[in-house]
């Protein structure tokens, strides 16, 4: 891939830094990860409450171990 220069438009800069981030961590995680910076937006606690359901702390355990062995986080 091409290096960036200060003449690089947004879209090459983006471009460049999703194409990174997809490499690196995977499609699942970079998505995840640019999640993490969302800020200002509806209630985080509720977020997770209800992305982990009802699931105890060994069942997200799990899951997290499952995603990493899995090349996904």
């Amino acid at each position: 891939m091409e290096q960036l220069t200060q003449k690089s438009t947004q879209f090459e800069i983006i471009n460049k830094g999703w194409n990174s981030l997809i490499k690196g961590l995977g499609p699942v995680a970079a998505i995840r990860f640019l999640i993490s910076f969302i800020s200002g937006k509806g209630d985080s606690v509720k977020y997770y409450k209800e992305m982990w359901r009802d699931k105890t702390i060994k069942e997200i355990h799990k899951e997290i171990l499952k995603a990493k062995k899995q090349g996904e986080i």
